[in-house]
């Protein structure tokens, strides 16, 4: 015989004194935990290579992540570092790319290639008792990658073809536009390459490339996994040998800072027929090793960097202007920005233009609450604690650390002083971030839909799409 069911319920409610069900306490919300990353060796080898190295034991796999700084020139010119990601691993002396893949993979592990921008990685992973092994394999990349012209010319059509689809979509275009907008003149400007650029990339391109850019001098390797530091970093002299001892080569000039932004009217840009507008609103920002980061990353979220932000409520919430409204900060080697985006439906783009500069300007003048303090502080702290809780997070932060120069610590001393910002300094980071004055406004659609309705609210200067370099 079934029992009857309690009183209180499944879920743990009990009826009141009328007969309502009442809702059960909300529990309270446990301690903030400490975020510490420790046990990091370092170590630098011949040539300038860092070396970072981080035991977590939690499966037999080692994360492997090598990244390199760019010189300015190739990061002002992306179309050689672009094709070079796909063609890094086509081929060695030894091996061609079948029988490279083929290696890598008998050794449990993965290898692959990219370009960050500014940065240009190699990643991959590795069962833990076949590291050496691995870093082997990654020497001979280093030093005998083959650029077979076979494999190298359809690497660059894939490239050419796949860059053509990208321009396609309003949303790479708006990103395009805004990177000119916000650093006129630098290297960063550049964003995708044309493809024509790309088709023109031949084999003895990237052999320089490669000679230029894939340097100790310039380079950042961690390992992050069930291994021993000390034992890890001798592995990486030892197998990347043939490589470091090359010769120094000179890294070049630093990186430029980004120059400041030129405010202006809002640039508006056609796309005839749109059914929906992009708008971003964007302006420099501090950097990660800026003391002003800890208080704007908390007021960011607060304004658009959670899900609970208050630019997601008034615009998706309350007007459902757009689906996914966000403002998030992204960090380069040589300066940071705010970036603040939302695809809205046309009819809708004057509008959502006035709302998000109200929330701006609400935020800037009127501060945030107690609340939205606590809740930005524990999302920072668990998500830094989320991207650091596995090898492959721990890496990955990692190389995006070392890569602008910030050591391991960073992260201890970053948690810290989260933990330290007062609401007080929240405010004034907000007014200093947000300040609508200091902002610049792209939009793309359809300017025959909303050219008049946005130039009721803003001064509008229209602009041609311009092309990749």
């Amino acid at each position: 015989m079934t029992p009857a069911p309690s009183a209180r319920g499944s879920a743990g409610r009990k009826p009141g004194r009328d007969g309502t069900v009442e809702a059960a306490p909300r529990p309270s919300l446990r301690p903030l935990r400490a975020v510490r990353v420790t046990g990091v060796v370092e170590d630098r080898l011949p040539g300038g290579l860092q070396v970072l190295a981080a035991r977590r034991p939690g499966i037999p796999m080692v994360e492997l992540r090598l990244g390199f700084r760019l010189p300015g020139n190739l990061i002002g010119r992306p179309a050689a570092t672009t094709v070079l990601s796909e063609s890094l691993l086509a081929g060695t002396l030894r091996y061609d790319r079948a029988g490279l893949a083929s290696a890598v993979q008998r050794i449990g592990g993965r290898l692959q290639a990219s370009a960050h921008g500014d940065w240009f990685g190699v990643s991959g992973s590795v069962l833990a008792e076949h590291l050496l092994e691995m870093l082997e394999l990654v020497a001979e990349v280093l030093v005998g990658a083959a650029y077979p012209s076979p494999e190298v010319a359809g690497d660059r059509g894939r490239v050419a073809e796949e860059i053509l689809i990208d321009l396609s979509r309003p949303e790479v275009l708006v990103r395009q536009e805004l990177r000119r907008r916000l650093y006129p003149g630098h290297p960063y400007a550049s964003g995708l390459p044309s493809p024509g650029a790309v088709r023109h990339v031949t084999a003895a391109r990237l052999r320089r490339v490669h000679t230029e850019a894939l340097v100790p001098a310039l380079g950042h390797l961690v390992l992050v996994g069930d291994l021993t530091p000390n034992r890890a970093v001798a592995a990486a002299s030892r197998a990347l040998e043939p490589w470091l001892s090359r010769g120094h080569a000179d890294p070049g000039l630093p990186l430029a800072p980004v120059p400041a932004v030129r405010l202006g009217p809002l640039q508006l840009f056609d796309r005839p027929g749109a059914v929906q507008s992009n708008v971003r609103i964007a302006r420099l920002a501090p950097g990660r090793d800026d003391p002003l980061w800890p208080a704007t990353a908390l007021a960011n979220l607060i304004f658009g960097g959670m899900f609970t932000s208050r630019l997601v409520e008034n615009l998706r919430e309350r007007h459902g202007y757009t689906y996914s409204p966000r403002a998030r900060v992204d960090h380069g080697r040589a300066g940071s920005s705010l970036v603040i985006e939302a695809e809205v439906a046309t009819a809708s783009t004057a509008a959502s233009l006035i709302e998000t500069g109200y929330e701006l300007g609400r935020i800037a003048i009127g501060g945030v609450t107690d609340s939205e303090y606590e809740s930005a502080l524990r999302y920072a702290l668990g998500t830094l604690a989320y991207q650091t809780a596995t090898q492959a997070g721990l890496a990955s932060t990692l190389a995006s650390l070392a890569v602008v120069g910030l050591d391991p610590g960073y992260l201890t001393r970053y948690a810290e002083a989260l933990r330290r910002t007062r609401r007080s300094e929240v405010d004034e980071a907000a007014r200093r971030l947000f300040a609508p004055s200091q902002m610049v406004t792209l939009v793309l659609g359809d300017v025959e839909a909303i050219g008049g309705t946005i130039a009721l609210v803003e001064e509008v200067q229209l602009r041609p799409l311009s092309s990749p370099r």
